[in-house]
C-alpha cells in the first residue's frame, strides 16, 4: 500500500491532460474577473467606493496578504489588477517562471479579495484556495530521463504536482459534502421548502417560475432533494463509471442555472471548471489514482 502511494506521488505526473485544461480555464476565469474590475472600478476601488476600509497593522506576515487593503489611495488597486492581467495572458501563451508567475496571481488575487471582501461570494473563497494549489501544479512536464543533478528537483516537482492536484480533487469533494451536511441541519431543506423560497425571489429565479410556483410546487421540491442527494453523495458517486458522465453532465446544468438565473456567476463557473479533474478519461495518472484507493 505505502508503495502504491509513493509511486503515485513520485512517479509520473498525473492527470497531464486535464491539469493543462484547468490551469489555462483559470487564466481565462481571472481575465473574465480582470476585466470585471477595471470596468467597474470606480465602485469596487475608486475614491467613493461601497467597499469602506480601515487600514490596521496586524503583523510584517500576515499584513502582506492585506497590503492593498491598507492603502488608502484609489489607484493603488491598478497595481495589482494590471500586472495580474498581464501575468494571466502571459502565462496562456508563453513560457513562465515556475512558481513565481503562479505565485504573484495568487498574491495579487489575494490581495484583490481582501480590499473587496463584503462583495465576495463562495465562489471567489474556492478560487483563492485553487490559486494556491495551481502554484504547484504543472502543465510543462519533464521527461523521466533527466540529468542525476536534476532528478531529485524533478521528483520534488513531480510531487507537488500530484500532491496539489489531489487537493483539488478531495477541496471539491469537500465542498458538496460539508454543503450538503449543512442543508441537512436546515428545516427548509429537509421539508423540501428550500428552492420554494429561493423561486420566489425574482432575484434568484426566472419570471416564469416565480409566477407558477403554486403549479409546479412538486417539480421544485423534487429539485430540492435531488440537490441534497447530489451533494452528499457527490464524493462516492464521482468515482462510478457508470453513471460519471451523466452524473458530471447534472452538476454542470445545476451549476449553470446558479451561475445564470440566481446569478451566482462566479461560484457556478468555478465549480464547471473544476470538474476538468473528474471528467472520465484515459490518463494514467487516473489509473494509478484509483489503485492506490483500493
Amino acid at each position: 500500500m505505502l508503495i502504491k502511494a509513493l509511486s503515485y506521488f513520485f512517479a509520473d505526473f498525473n492527470f497531464k491532460t486535464r491539469s493543462v485544461w484547468f490551469k489555462r480555464l483559470l487564466y481565462v476565469f481571472l481575465l473574465v474577473k480582470c476585466c470585471y474590475w477595471l470596468f467597474y472600478y470606480n465602485l469596487l476601488f475608486g475614491q467613493n467606493s461601497i467597499v469602506y476600509s480601515h487600514p490596521y497593522d496586524i503583523g510584517f506576515f500576515k499584513s502582506l496578504a492585506f497590503f492593498l487593503y491598507n492603502r488608502e489611495s484609489p489607484g493603488a488597486s491598478l497595481w495589482f489588477i494590471v500586472p495580474l492581467l498581464i501575468l494571466c495572458i502571459f502565462s496562456l501563451f508563453k513560457n513562465r517562471i515556475y512558481l513565481l508567475f503562479d505565485f504573484l496571481i495568487w498574491f495579487f488575487v489575494l490581495n484583490i479579495f481582501n480590499k473587496i471582501y463584503p462583495t465576495l461570494t463562495g465562489g471567489d473563497y474556492l478560487l483563492n484556495q485553487l490559486l494556491f494549489f495551481n502554484i504547484f501544479i504543472s502543465d510543462k512536464f519533464t521527461s523521466h530521463t533527466v540529468p542525476l543533478f536534476m532528478e531529485k528537483k524533478n521528483k520534488m516537482k513531480i510531487c507537488a504536482h500530484n500532491f496539489s492536484v489531489l487537493a483539488v480533487i478531495i477541496q471539491i469533494c469537500l465542498v458538496y459534502f460539508t454543503s450538503a451536511i449543512t442543508k441537512l441541519g436546515n428545516m427548509d431543506w429537509r421539508h423540501g421548502k428550500a428552492v420554494i423560497m429561493a423561486s420566489e425571489v425574482n432575484h434568484f429565479t426566472l419570471p416564469f417560475i416565480s409566477h407558477n410556483i403554486d403549479s409546479i410546487a412538486i417539480l421544485l421540491v423534487f429539485f430540492n432533494f435531488l440537490v441534497l442527494i447530489y451533494q452528499l453523495l457527490f464524493p462516492l458517486l464521482i468515482w462510478v463509471n457508470k453513471i460519471k458522465k451523466p452524473f458530471i453532465i447534472l452538476g454542470i446544468l445545476m451549476h449553470l442555472y446558479i451561475a445564470f438565473v440566481m446569478g451566482l456567476v462566479s461560484f457556478g463557473l468555478i465549480m464547471i471548471l473544476t470538474y476538468i479533474y473528474f471528467w472520465p478519461a484515459k490518463e494514467a495518472g487516473e489509473v494509478e489514482f484509483r489503485r492506490g484507493r483500493k
